[in-house]
């Protein structure tokens, strides 16, 4: 058999391909560049300050930035419809909240995010409620007392939201409900807008997140009346659940990251993986703790589960009390 020589060219083209494939390989890896955490809130709101602090020590896990973009608007709309129908390439996911998944689908008849099957679970942040604040000036200082004033002077008293059917609107009805008292809604586009207005008594009662409440009631701008969770937030122990004045009356919030569908999912599980892995830092838990702020984490599939299960349970709420977009 007649042997065919082979050209030293040859062998070094050979070999330099081998010497390039694992390369190759590594410029392919996720992640290689910056990842987008889209949040639908404003700057300096309770959800963007969070997935800035988070943010910045998942980008160090990742060995890439955490570039978060703060797009209000709409109820988290807008910021849902950046986030969800961006390519599916693993650079750009939502730092949401169980509003765009769990309400927004039963209290408006179309919208831009398919929140069933245009989604990818990735991985729950936190879970807790929220703090009911009023104006400084107001002639009361628990909910009891805003309730007196509510009964004597129906109508008068506002309260704000970041928008109609958003977790704080939803939250307040059920308390009006509840009380059995009249309040004027008043949305704002932000929740921050609507803080710079309570504070200057232009509105007297709102619904707010642990995290950009804290401070407000710490820096004596507002009054805290009650908190919506379970128990006491230690971040405000002298601050009343609202179910010492009206049992059984609880709203909790929790705060996710999802991906437009498609997204790959061995990126899906490394992205969650490495939040799981960050939320479990001792001084990032510590200052979170500090924000009234109960960092969670979970698999791609129990944040699906947990979302399936609250949409049931508000959807039947919303349509029980005829509740739609205005």
């Amino acid at each position: 058999m007649k042997r065919v020589p082979i050209q030293r060219r040859h062998v070094v083209a050979l070999l330099t391909g081998m010497a390039m494939a694992p390369a190759l390989l590594a410029q392919t890896a996720w992640p290689n560049k910056p990842i987008r955490l889209i949040v639908p809130a404003g700057a300096g709101s309770g959800p963007d300050i969070m997935a800035r602090l988070i943010g910045d020590r998942l980008g160090q896990r990742l060995g890439q930035p955490i570039v978060v973009e703060p797009t209000p608007g709409a109820s988290g709309i807008l910021g849902a419809d950046k986030a969800l129908n961006a390519a599916p390439d693993g650079y750009t996911f939502l730092f949401g909240f169980n509003q765009l998944m769990t309400m927004n689908p039963h209290i408006y008849a179309k919208l831009p995010y398919d929140p069933a099957k245009g989604i990818a679970p990735v991985s729950l942040i936190s879970k807790g409620g929220y703090v009911l604040l009023a104006g400084p000036t107001v002639p009361f200082d628990d909910v009891a007392g805003m309730i007196q004033h509510a009964r004597a002077h129906p109508g008068a008293l506002t309260y704000a939201s970041f928008g109609n059917g958003s977790a704080p609107h939803l939250g307040m009805e059920l308390l009006k409900q509840r009380a059995g008292i009249d309040l004027l809604h008043v949305p704002y586009r932000t929740s921050a807008a609507a803080n710079t207005d309570l504070m200057a008594n232009q509105i007297q009662v709102k619904f707010d997140t642990q995290t950009s409440a804290v401070p407000l009631v710490r820096s004596g701008k507002v009054k805290a009346l009650a908190v919506t969770t379970g128990e006491r937030l230690a971040a405000l122990p002298n601050v009343p659940t609202l179910k010492e004045t009206l049992p059984g009356l609880e709203l909790t919030g929790w705060n996710a990251v999802w991906g437009p569908a498609g997204v790959p999912p061995a990126v899906v599980e490394q992205m969650s993986r490495a939040i799981q892995a960050t939320l479990q830092e001792p001084e990032l838990r510590k200052r979170l703790g500090e924000m009234g702020i109960d960092p969670q984490g979970s698999t791609p599939g129990e944040l699906d589960q947990l979302t399936r299960q609250e949409s049931a349970q508000w959807g039947k709420l919303i349509r029980d009390k005829g509740i739609k977009a205005d």
